[in-house]
This record gives C-alpha cells, sequence and structure tokens, in this order.
C-alpha cells in the first residue's frame, strides 16, 4: 500500500511538474498572426496537445523511475528522453518537408510560366492569380506574397517571400523573378529554367537524403540496443554491480556517462540532417 502512495504521488508529481513548464512556455492563439489562423491555428493547437501529452507521461515515467529505482538520475534521464527523443528521431521528417517545399516551389514556377505563356495577365498578375491553386507546401507563403503585392514594391514583396521560404533554392527563385520582372521579356523562360535548377537540386537532394536516412537507422538500433542494455542490467543486474549508483558518487557517475551518451546523440542527429546553405540574400528585419 506504502508504494503504491509513493508511485501515486510521484505521478502527481511529475503531472504538477508538466502544468508549470505549460505555463511558463505556453502562449495565447491570439498570438499566431491573422493571416495564418484557420488550419494553422488548429495546427498549432494539435502540436501543443501532443506535446502536452509527451510531457505528462515522460514526468510520470521519470517519476515512477525514481521511485521504484531510487536513482534520481534515472528519472531525470527518462523525462529527458521522452521529451527529446522526437527532436532526436525528427531530422528525416524535416528533411522530407524540405525537399517537399521545395518540389512545391519547382511546381508554381512551371503553372507561372504556363499561365505567363497564354498571355493572359502579367507577373504581378499571374503571382497574384497562383495564391488560389498554390502547392499546399508553400500555400502559406504565396498568400502572403499575392497579398504584400497589392501595396508593396514588387522587389520588396519578393525579398520578402524569400525570406519566408528560408533557403537558398527559395533566394534563386525570388532573384529570378525580380529579373524577370525588371526585364519584361522571356519571362516564361526564365522561370521554366529556375524549375529546371530546382528539379536537379532536389533530385541531388534525394540521393544526399537516402544515406543519412542510413545514419539515422544506425543510431537508432545503437540507442535501441543500449536501452535495453541499461535496463536489463538496472531491473536483473546482481546488488553487487548495481548498489554502487545508492550513492552520490554513483549518481554523479551515472550522470556522466547518460550525459555522454546524449551528446553522442545530438551528434549523431547533426550528422543526419543536411545543413542549410548559406543564402545570398539578406533577410530583412
Amino acid at each position: 500500500m506504502t508504494e503504491f502512495v509513493l508511485t501515486l504521488a510521484g505521478a502527481c508529481a511529475g503531472l504538477g511538474v508538466t502544468l508549470v513548464v505549460l505555463g511558463i512556455n505556453g502562449f495565447e492563439p491570439t498570438d499566431v498572426p491573422a493571416f495564418r489562423r484557420g488550419r494553422w491555428l488548429l495546427a498549432w493547437w494539435a502540436a501543443r496537445r501532443r506535446s502536452s501529452a509527451r510531457w505528462t507521461l515522460a514526468c510520470g515515467a521519470g517519476a515512477l523511475v525514481w521511485l521504484v529505482s531510487g536513482w534520481p538520475v534515472a528519472g531525470i534521464a527518462i523525462i529527458a528522453a521522452g521529451v527529446f527523443l522526437p527532436w532526436l528521431f525528427g531530422a528525416g521528417k524535416l528533411a522530407a518537408e524540405r525537399i517537399e517545399r521545395l518540389e512545391a516551389l519547382e511546381d508554381w514556377l512551371r503553372r507561372l510560366a504556363d499561365v505567363l505563356r497564354a498571355g493572359n495577365a502579367g507577373l504581378v498578375g499571374a503571382l497574384q492569380g497562383s495564391t488560389h491553386d498554390a502547392p499546399p507546401a508553400i500555400s502559406p507563403e504565396v498568400t502572403t506574397l499575392g497579398q504584400r503585392l497589392r501595396s508593396w514594391d514588387v522587389a520588396d514583396a519578393l525579398l520578402q517571400f524569400a525570406d519566408d521560404l528560408d533557403d537558398q533554392i527559395g533566394d534563386a527563385a525570388a532573384a529570378g523573378l525580380c529579373v524577370a520582372y525588371r526585364q519584361g521579356t522571356g519571362t516564361a523562360e526564365l522561370l521554366t529554367t529556375l524549375a529546371r535548377q530546382i528539379a536537379a537540386d532536389v533530385a541531388a537532394r534525394r540521393d544526399a537524403e537516402s544515406e543519412r536516412a542510413r545514419r539515422r537507422s544506425a543510431a537508432r538500433i545503437l540507442l535501441g540496443l543500449w536501452a535495453v542494455m541499461f535496463v536489463g542490467f538496472a531491473a536483473f543486474g546482481s546488488d553487487s554491480y548495481t548498489s554502487v549508483y545508492n550513492s552520490v558518487g554513483g549518481q554523479l557517475v551515472l550522470a556522466v556517462v547518460l550525459g555522454v551518451v546524449g551528446v553522442a546523440m545530438v551528434w549523431l542527429r547533426r550528422l543526419g540532417v543536411e545543413p542549410a546553405a548559406p543564402r545570398f540574400l539578406r533577410e530583412r528585419s
């Protein structure tokens, strides 16, 4: 009965810590810009709920491990793992989103070129008209560009569009659109050339991403094996081996070991993520 009460108290303590952290780091939905409300607000709210659930489970599991094992460092490690593992293993999703955005940019430029070839509108008109059928991956940026073109200078709006995309290829697209606007002729051919260049870059990134995916898989396997070994050692190891960690010195040693493992995982994640290429258009504040 006493163990049950202690476990319940630990879980409640973990939930309390979770609520405090969410209270400190949270923000109100009104902080979301007006043009990004709607589906973006729903996506933000869903992400916040997932984060809250992850914090709750991690703190509860950490408190339980702390109470059962008597090792505070192990409990803290469980909390850190539950919170940061999605980030550690999210490199693949991040790379896929980058490639998806570039493919959407290529598709958008080809559509603009087709509209200009048809002679139905000039470049500014085509940009504003593209907001209705822009690829979903870059729809917010294109929609914002169309709104800015109503009152902004075209070059300024395109430079801010590059900042919104925040990618070297986005800089190239924005610079090409600026050149096409000022040149006035051969715009469709220029946009088609840009789209082809982006397609080649996407193919190269996909090849590089396949190699990084193998690195991430190896890292996950190594971490899984290490976790199984650690749990087995802590749960089924002889007291002559595990009792040393019951002291303050043993907890410090365990903290150093787990810290080294954490640093190694962060380093492996950096190896599994494509470094951002330097942009050549200066960001505007």
